[in-house]
């Protein structure tokens, strides 16, 4: 009797972190305008960390002011550097680091702060088949939950 109490805790707690994770992933990050950006990978310029999870939105490279972060690619690993400069004129931004990025480079506006750690989960749910393991991870534990709930309910 207390195993299944067990379980149905466990398994209820598993449901609604999967559920506050794939609705905030899926549903208020894009609704604030800011697409999740997985860092998975070290580079000197970057204000992130490898591993964490930035947030970035979509502007027009052209409307990047001093100070603002530029994120951009290097090879797949998302860089976000300060903005030095922008000039219009050449149609490019030079960094904080004194490099020079031009405006088809830049994916958009990063922001200031990013969260640790949650980049690997985040590039795992979004790539290949973590969508597909997250979704059945979820039903699996809705079955769990669903069934000790009933044996505890009719073995009461």
């Amino acid at each position: 009797m207390v195993a299944t109490r067990i379980i149905r805790a466990i398994s209820g707690v598993l449901l609604v972190l999967q559920c506050v994770v794939l609705i905030i992933f899926f549903g208020l990050i894009p609704l604030a305008g800011y697409s999740a950006c997985p860092v998975q990978g070290n580079h000197s310029d970057s204000i992130y960390k490898n591993g964490s999870l930035a947030f970035i939105r979509e502007v027009s490279p052209s409307d990047l002011n001093e100070g603002d972060i530029a994120l951009y690619y290097k090879g797949r690993t998302a860089v976000g550097s300060k903005v030095k400069a922008n000039d219009t004129t050449t149609s490019s931004v030079t960094l904080s680091s004194g490099n020079v990025l031009p405006y088809s480079k830049i994916s958009g506006k990063g922001s200031s702060f990013s969260v640790p750690v949650l980049g690997t989960y985040a590039g795992w749910l979004t790539g290949g088949n973590g969508l597909n393991a997250s979704v059945i991870i979820l039903g699996v534990s809705f079955v769990v939950f669903a069934v000790s709930a009933f044996m505890v309910k009719y073995k009461d």
